[in-house]
């Protein structure tokens, strides 16, 4: 007899999305965290921004999770009181050579299902009295929240034991064992959703790489300084530095890519910091003149072959992997979830009666994800935090 329907190893957005989705379907789930801590890796780490994938590649299996997230969230976020806010985006063109760009990218965001609308210089000044463009494509359903707030109210209600680092897989009478410093447990299913260390649970076909991405936080109140998510238009290379608004008052920017070998340095480095903010006002200009006041920095789990390593383990045939989710699991994680519960039950995990959602908590936090991702990273203070 195994101890649990399914054991989730890992308590970020990923994980966090799977474990909600099983107990609402009737199932007794445990999940299972490394750290002291609830999303304390790369769901504490990203922007904040809820992407519509309006510029994703039509057709994938990454883009399908987006867009399957964008029918459940709203309905979801109400449900359990996550705050959010949806304020749209405006993909921003400052030259004739990348206005010419936005028909291409209002096709491919049709295409997804996103519907967008492109402005005009005169339109987009009406939108963004600051910004500098001479054109933009609107996409009104990109929106913001806390992922903080996401994974603890998520799971609130399930059990989850921190401090618990799976360290192995095997296949088991019934199901899976996990073994970790504390002993082994049993489920019918494990899902892996363990972000940097996905790869770390036994030997398996592929490789996490965590890339870095700093992030600057401009004062308290900056976020007053413009309407929508700001994107710059992508080239060949990198799909730029966002400007975007926070719950919390504050605007930020980011992030950089670099790939580094280090899974747990989270330190912004203070090199990066200038050309961030230089791109920034790029981006909106009138940011030259505002001051950074903090910065962090993400780790995004790169996977290798490829991204989105979404399928059953070949050595043990119960445990299913989420990995290489790597910096759309904010936007993905519900679409992921509910992908995940029908291939659990397609693999022989018998159906249930559904469960009932406790109440969510009555109160947020208040304070912004990053300086709970610094302080618990212990990061030190590159630049004055407030």
């Amino acid at each position: 007899m195994t101890e649990f329907d399914v054991i989730v190893v890992g308590a970020g957005l990923v994980g966090a999305a799977v474990a909600y989705d099983l107990r609402r379907a009737g199932y007794d789930v445990l999940v299972l965290e490394r750290e002291q801590e609830l999303g304390a890796g790369v769901s504490r780490s990203n922007s904040g921004v809820l992407h519509t994938g309006f510029d994703s590649p039509p057709g994938t299996f990454e883009t399908q999770m987006i867009r399957d997230q964008a029918g459940r969230w709203p309905h979801i976020f109400d449900e359990l009181k996550i705050p959010y806010r949806v304020p749209g985006a405006l993909l921003l063109a400052h030259t004739d050579d990348e206005a010419a760009q936005l028909a291409d990218l209002a096709q491919k965001a049709a295409l997804n299902g996103v519907q967008t609308k492109i402005l005009d210089e005169r339109a987009t000044r009406a939108a963004e009295p600051h910004s500098h463009a001479r054109a933009s494509l609107h996409i009104p359903s990109e929106a913001i929240t806390d992922p903080y707030e996401v994974v603890t109210r998520l799971l609130h209600g399930i059990e989850v034991r921190l401090g618990w680092k799976v360290e192995s897989t095997e296949t088991a009478e019934d199901g899976v064992r996990v073994w970790g410093p504390q002993g082994s447990l049993t489920a019918r299913f494990v899902v892996n959703c363990a972000g940097l260390f996905a790869d770390e649970l036994g030997e398996e076909g592929f490789s996490i790489t965590p890339r870095r991405g700093e992030f600057v936080v401009f004062g308290e109140g900056t976020a007053r300084l413009i309407q929508h998510i700001l994107l710059p238009v992508p080239n060949a290379f990198t799909k730029g530095v966002l400007v975007f608004p926070t719950l919390y008052g504050y605007l930020c920017a980011g992030p950089t890519a670099v790939d580094q070998h280090d899974k747990s340095d989270w330190t912004p480095h203070l090199s990066a910091l200038p050309a961030l903010h230089q791109k920034a006002s790029e981006v909106l200009p009138i940011l030259e003149g505002e001051r950074v006041e903090d910065a962090w920095a993400g780790l995004r789990p790169v996977g290798q072959p490829h991204n989105y390593i979404c399928e059953f383990s070949s050595r043990v045939p119960r445990l299913l992997h989420l990995a290489g989710i790597r910096s759309t699991g904010l936007s993905s994680c519900l679409g992921l979830s509910a992908w995940a519960l029908t291939q659990l039950i397609e693999h022989g995990l018998p159906v249930k009666a559904p469960g009932n959602a406790p109440e969510p908590p009555p109160s947020r936090s208040g304070t912004p994800w990053w300086q709970r991702l610094n302080r618990f990273r212990e990061v030190p203070a590159l630049v004055s935090r407030p």
